[in-house]
């Protein structure tokens, strides 16, 4: 009986990787384009993330500037009296409130409406007013996940009578 011939080992060890090559043909491929989606999808969310910070920061600096005007509106016939109130008109629609968040909203170029303004006095007896803007951002990059962010904030200021350095309840 003959033996037969025996392939040398450097060509066995050839034709594995060869077969191992062909098996994983493409693989570098596929995790490119996995990797390169999740990349997309965290820039997404880190880049709409930031945005809806921003406008709620700015949405909390409108609320705060407004109740800060409401609660400037003194009235006149009650200071004649000898006493100290948030004129009636500081939360209309025409009152200084809505001016102040109409005017700092296009300047910032976040979609802010005033959603409440009540007037009212702190524990301590102090006037104040409370300002709640409706803010509306839309996604960055629309990705169709998100739809576009709604928030509220709100914001308070008190009326203080008195001196820089001795502050008082009216």
């Amino acid at each position: 009986m003959r033996a037969t011939p025996r392939a040398p080992a450097r060509s066995l060890r050839r034709d594995r990787r060869e077969r191992q090559e062909r098996q994983e043909r493409g693989s570098v491929s596929l995790w490119v384009v996995i990797f390169a989606f999740v990349t997309m999808v965290l820039l997404t969310l880190l880049v709409d993330g930031g945005q809806v910070m921003i406008a709620k920061s700015q949405a909390a600096d409108i609320a705060e500037q407004a109740a800060r005007a409401a609660a400037d509106d003194i009235a006149p016939a009650a200071l004649r009296n000898g006493q100290v109130a948030i004129a009636g008109g500081a939360c209309d629609q025409t009152g200084p409130a809505a001016g102040v968040i109409s005017t700092y909203a296009k300047g910032v170029g976040t979609d802010v409406t005033q959603f409440k303004c009540l007037p009212g006095t702190d524990p301590g007896g102090a006037p104040d007013v409370t300002v709640t803007v409706w803010a509306t951002v839309a996604p960055a990059i629309s990705a169709g996940a998100f739809g576009q962010f709604d928030f509220h904030v709100s914001e308070t200021a008190y009326l203080a009578c008195g001196t820089a350095t001795q502050v008082v309840a009216c």
